[in-house]
């Protein structure tokens, strides 16, 4: 073998061999950067996962925004029903999905807080209007009308009866409930009311917001449209029909200044001599910078002091809190109806009145003291109604949630089973609520009106910590 031949064979070797060292010396570099890498990875992966929880926050405010959960009685009773609460899956699908898909999607684990939110949403989505127990007292008073136990002047026998219904004409009136507006299916419960009037009863008829438009242009004249289109006198069907039948959905919302037109009209009515019954059906909040809540106490401090029935139709949470809270200045009843039915019910507590006031009249004297028996009705129609609206507030917890994991895949996992044990928490919280006043009321039922009254308010204070 030649000399430059084995030259070339070293040359090659050392070639390789530098090659070799190269590569792992590179090789070294890269294991010694990775772990840095995977550290600062793992790291990242935290940062990204909490902002996705803070941008869920942040894309879905409303979840956010979501009041707490009610979890007294008291808190269940004042918490506003929610936009569902009237629908049912079955036959409502459309118009709950429609909100369920504005959710976000959780699937697997999610952020407590996140968790937290989304059920608040949920909640404030579904939660029924659960009714007051001091409902029981009002719908009481109005049972033993003219009974000598009820202290309350309103509800005493007197000569002449008077009743004013103030009808919200604003232009959303003209929404659709049924395939039939507002204002329709309002005007055929109030003509099926004041037809079965007694024959001397006085009936006035006053509207407002009938004027103008929606527009900003048209504001002023729409609040200033407040007007008493049939005047206090005995009910004539024809021509309070065809007072009633002219008003058109129009403009805006002036609930504070009907309230205090109606203080004016009944101001020849004193309460001393006059059993006076004011009716207001509103859709809606007031928007014409007016006061309900002091109107209407102003109206239940004056000498007329008339019984005051608020019915807030189809009406979202702003206006219910608004509405009920004129209606408790008043020391009156506030309901919720979503529909013709619902109108007539409320109407017809007052025909009650009527019936008694004109059998007093004819007969000369009063009707019995309330019995047990009726009382026992009583309880057992407020029980009845938070049991109801409890079994389809948790129906529509269950549609909904299959739904979204089942049809959708938007809430799956860990989230999937929180949600579900939130749900039969609240279910099983709001069953022992209405199953504990039960009791209560059914045990203070051999009680007079005032004992029953003076426990309940007790009890409420205790229970809602004020």
């Amino acid at each position: 073998m030649s000399k430059k031949f084995t030259y070339f064979i070293f040359a090659i070797l050392v070639l390789l061999l530098s090659a070799c060292q190269s590569d792992e010396g590179t090789s070294t570099e890269k294991k010694d950067k990775s772990e840095p890498v995977s550290k600062q990875s793992a790291e990242s992966d935290d940062k990204k996962k909490e902002n996705a929880e803070e941008d869920i926050l942040s894309k879905f405010p409303e979840l956010k925004e979501a009041p707490p959960v009610p979890a007294t009685l008291e808190e269940n009773v004042s918490y506003p029903a929610g936009p569902l609460s009237k629908y049912s899956f079955d036959n409502n699908k459309k118009e709950i999905t429609k909100e369920l898909d504005k959710l976000p999607k959780l699937n697997g684990k999610a952020d407590q807080e996140v968790l937290d939110a989304y059920w608040r949403r949920w909640v404030q989505l579904f939660a029924p209007d659960y009714k007051d127990p001091k409902y029981v007292f009002e719908q009481m008073k109005v049972m033993s009308f003219g009974s000598p136990e009820i202290t309350d002047p309103r509800y005493q026998l007197k000569d002449n009866l008077n009743v004013e219904i103030i009808l919200d004409a604003s232009g959303s009136m003209a929404a659709l409930v049924d395939g039939q507006s507002k204002m329709q299916l309002a005007k055929a419960a109030i003509k099926e009311f004041t037809s079965s009037l007694p024959e001397n009863t006085n009936v006035g008829l006053r509207v407002y917001g009938h004027k103008g438009s929606g527009s900003d242009s048209d504001k002023q004249l729409s609040c200033s449209s407040n007007e008493l289109i049939y005047s206090f006198s005995p009910y004539m069907q024809a021509e309070f029909d065809n007072a009633l039948n002219q008003i058109k959905p129009a403009g805006w919302t002036p609930v504070a200044d009907s309230l205090e037109h109606a203080l004016k009209d009944l101001s020849k009515y004193p309460v001393k001599d006059n059993t006076n019954i004011v009716f207001l059906v509103s859709d809606g909040i007031e928007t014409c910078g007016g006061n309900p809540v002091q109107a209407a106490k102003k109206l239940k401090e004056s000498d007329v002091s008339p019984i005051v029935n608020i019915i807030g139709f189809d009406v979202d949470a702003d206006g219910q809190k608004q509405l009920q809270a004129a209606a408790d200045a008043a020391d009156g009843i506030y309901t919720n109806v979503y529909d013709q039915a619902g109108l007539e019910e409320e109407f017809n507590r007052a025909k009650e009145i009527a019936e008694k006031w004109q059998n007093w009249k004819i007969k000369s004297d009063s009707d019995a003291i309330t019995t047990s028996y009726e009382r026992g009705i009583m309880v057992l129609e407020i029980t009845n109604d938070w049991s109801d609206k409890s079994f389809k507030e948790y129906q529509n917890y269950q549609d909904a949630i299959l739904y979204l994991r089942d049809e959708t895949g938007a809430l799956t996992g860990e989230a999937y089973e929180y949600i579900l044990s939130k749900m039969e928490e609240r279910r099983d919280e709001v069953i022992k609520q209405f199953q504990d006043l039960e009791k209560e009321l059914n045990q203070l039922n051999n009680q007079t009106y005032e004992e029953m009254q003076k426990q309940i308010d007790e009890k409420f204070k205790e229970n809602s910590g004020t």
